[in-house]
């Protein structure tokens, strides 16, 4: 994940916002995704961030309740892929995968991808509307799922791609039910049209409709 206080991953969203919202928005979403994840795996959450020189204000606003390391690697594929080898190496498995980009993170994320990983599956899938992952549950390290190096983790074709090569592998993959992220004008758009919206977040988002 890009840390918050540097350049914008979701240029449009901050173009959008303004600076100072859109980072304030960041932080909250982050904020919930770690939540939600510790939650899931008290004592057990690891933050992978990049660019490196992120780490203090990271750490300020993560705490001390998880392990906070820098992404390396080229390619968004490859870095995912040794941030997982890390954690897989310092606790075993299973592992999710979590990208914060969901305004709300429900128990039901996380107990389906478990159930699929319980009752066989390899591996299971939360896709984002537009492309690309709020999730990935992994029973086991398998490194063929994170190639090629540029494969476009937010791209329309990152689910066909990735459940490609789980097919090739001879792996069971779980689908998870598709979620709309906040990356977009249009998902700001439907955020705010959401009668359900918590408060907290609508006062980021409704001067924006």
């Amino acid at each position: 994940m890009r840390a918050p206080d540097t350049a914008p991953g979701r240029p449009e969203l901050a173009d959008l916002l303004g600076e100072e919202r859109y980072r304030r928005l960041e932080r909250l979403l982050l904020t919930r995704a770690l939540t939600w994840a510790a939650d899931v795996a008290p004592g057990c959450v690891h933050v992978a961030y990049e660019p490196a020189g992120a780490h203090p204000s990271l750490r300020a606003l993560v705490g001390d309740g998880a392990s906070v390391f820098p992404q390396t690697g080229d390619g968004a594929s490859r870095r995912v892929l040794r941030a997982v080898k890390r954690v897989f190496g310092e606790g075993g498995g299973p592992v999710l995968v979590t990208w914060p980009e969901l305004p709300h993170w429900h128990s039901a994320h996380a107990d389906g991808a478990l159930d699929d990983l319980r009752d066989g599956c390899d591996l299971s899938v939360g896709p984002v509307f537009d492309g690309g992952f709020y999730l990935l549950a992994l029973a086991r390290l398998v490194p063929s799922l994170f190639e090629p190096a540029d494969g476009g983790w937010r791209s329309p074709e990152a689910m066909g791609r990735l459940l490609a090569a789980a097919r090739d592998d001879g792996l069971e993959a779980g689908l998870l039910r598709a979620e709309r992220g906040l990356r977009r004008p249009a998902d700001v758009r439907a955020a705010v049209a959401d009668p359900l919206l918590d408060p907290e977040l609508r006062r980021l988002l409704e001067s924006t409709r």
